[in-house]
């Protein structure tokens, strides 16, 4: 057998696949989607090596994507976050508070809508499309029309400015008006728009035009993926980082944030919103507006279910119990 880090996938003979927490002289951590417990099963070791294999198991994202796990230093376990909650236990309890509805909405609904999270996503991308769509951007952009172009994205903006974390718009305003780093900013923007899936080559290019904006640390990941977002919510998703960090921490899903935009944590978070997207769409769920606001919610609530099942979890002093992990959420 190979030899074993933390990070490792192994398979158990009768627990299946479960990835290597931690591993000690006499002891390795592993946590295996089986079970109904959010803590890592410790196994006597190297006498547990009979039981386990390493051999080309099968790829597994949700596993590979999981975050830190915490020691508790009195019991020696370690586990997920307490406030964990799996994705299949948040997409139930989201779908039980937004239940999917056919029906047309009365004038009274249609401006409640619009004033709530996704009303205001929607309402900027029909801007983008209605402003920048159909190959205005590119047409703009071939003219020269930089300050029109600049005018139209603070347009656009306006739409979701409310929303906690995103763009101030006197902060967009002063880096549209920046001169040859806005020319450079919105030449990247609208190449990486022109592809037909997201490239790292470009998505660096608009990482670093943004940066060179000098917009405040807060506003670095708003700057490089909101129009993105709005312009095409089905290939692009938002990273605003205290909604999208929270949510995927309560998914157990590390998006390796770092303040900087970067290539590793963005097509992380596009990985999640993916999978995710696929759970929410019997409910309705059409593309990553929805994903977007469905992490919103689960990372700003705990829905009754994990609470639930935390408080039903097996103690963690009893650290060879054969229940190693969640249920399966991928």
């Amino acid at each position: 057998m190979k030899k074993l880090a933390a990070g490792s996938l192994v398979t158990h003979r009768t627990l299946g696949t479960g990835r290597v927490v931690a591993v000690e002289a006499t002891a390795l951590h592993v946590f295996f989607p089986t079970s109904d417990t959010r803590y890592a099963a410790k196994l006597r070791w190297p006498s547990a090596g009979v039981f386990l294999s390493m051999d080309d198991p099968e790829p597994d994202p949700w596993l590979e994507g999981l975050s830190a796990f915490a020691l508790d230093t009195t019991s020696g376990r370690y586990a997920l976050a307490a406030n964990f909650v799996s994705q299949d236990e948040a997409v139930a309890a989201y779908l039980a508070d937004h239940p999917a509805t056919t029906e047309p909405p009365t004038a009274s609904k249609k401006a409640a809508i619009r004033l709530d999270r996704r009303g205001r996503w929607r309402a900027a991308s029909a801007a983008w499309t209605s402003a920048m769509g159909d190959g205005q951007a590119a047409k703009l952009l071939e003219d020269g029309q930089y300050p029109e172009i600049s005018r139209r994205l603070l347009r656009i903006a306006g739409h979701a400015a409310t929303i906690p974390g995103m763009l101030e718009l006197e902060v967009l305003a002063e880096a549209l008006a920046a001169g040859d780093e806005s020319r450079q900013y919105i030449e990247a923007l609208v190449g990486f728009l022109s592809v037909p899936s997201p490239a790292r080559a470009r998505f660096d290019k608009l990482a670093t035009a943004a940066h060179t904006l000098g917009v405040p640390p807060e506003a670095a990941w708003p700057m490089v993926t909101f129009f993105p977002f709005v312009a095409l919510p089905s290939r692009h998703a938002l990273l605003l980082p205290r909604s999208a960090c929270a949510g995927a921490s309560r998914l157990g899903s590390d998006l390796r944030f770092q303040p900087v935009p970067n290539w590793s944590t963005y097509g992380r978070l596009r990985d999640l919103s993916a999978r995710l997207l696929e759970k929410l769409a019997p409910g309705g769920a059409t593309d990553n507006v929805d994903v977007e606001v469905f992490l919103h919610a689960t990372g700003s609530q705990r829905p009754a279910t994990a609470a639930k099942r935390a408080a039903a979890a097996p103690s963690p002093s009893t650290p060879k119990g054969a229940r190693a992990a969640p249920r399966r959420t991928r």
